[in-house]
C-alpha cells in the first residue's frame, strides 16, 4: 500500500505556498498578536490540505517519517531552504495533531523527516508523504 500523501497546492503567501521562518519572525517582531494570527492563518492551510487529502486517516504504526518535497517558484530561489522547511514542518506537524492524525509530535510519533527542493515555473506546492515505521520494524 502506498504511503499517504498530503499536497498543499497554491500560492498562499505572495508567490509561495507558505511563508518562511523569517517571515514569521518578522510578524512576531511587529506584534506578538500578529505572530499568533499569522500561525493560525497558515495552519488553516495545512489543516484544510490534511482533511482534503487524508480523509480521516490516523497513524496506526508509529513512529513516522515525514518526507517533505517543496516545489518552489523559481522566483523564490533566493529564499533559504532551512527557513522554508522549518516553518512548514512546525505548522504541518501541529496541524497533524489538530486533525487527529497523530496525538503528539514528539519522537514517539515523529521519528525523522527528509526534505527535497525543486524550483519550478508553475504554481508552487508542497508534498508531504507519511511513512509509518512501527509495524515494519517490529517497534
Amino acid at each position: 500500500m502506498a504511503n499517504p500523501k498530503v499536497i498543499i497546492q497554491g500560492a498562499y503567501y505572495k508567490n509561495r505556498t507558505l511563508p518562511s521562518l523569517n517571515d514569521y519572525l518578522n510578524a512576531i517582531g511587529r506584534n506578538p498578536k500578529a505572530g499568533g494570527r499569522f500561525k493560525v492563518e497558515f495552519m488553516k492551510v495545512c489543516i484544510w490540505s490534511i482533511r482534503k487529502n487524508l480523509r480521516g486517516y490516523k497513524v496506526e504504526h508509529p513512529p513516522i517519517i515525514l518526507h517533505y518535497r517543496f516545489f518552489e517558484s523559481k522566483k523564490g530561489k533566493k529564499r533559504d531552504v532551512s527557513n522554508i522547511f522549518s516553518l512548514c514542518a512546525k505548522f504541518f506537524e501541529d496541524a497533524l495533531q489538530v486533525c487527529g492524525v497523530i496525538p503528539n509530535d514528539n519522537p514517539e510519533w515523529i521519528e525523522n523527516f527528509t526534505t527535497e527542493f525543486a524550483w519550478i515555473e508553475g504554481e508552487p506546492y508542497i508534498e508531504i508523504e507519511i511513512e509509518e515505521r512501527g509495524e515494519e520494524h517490529g517497534i
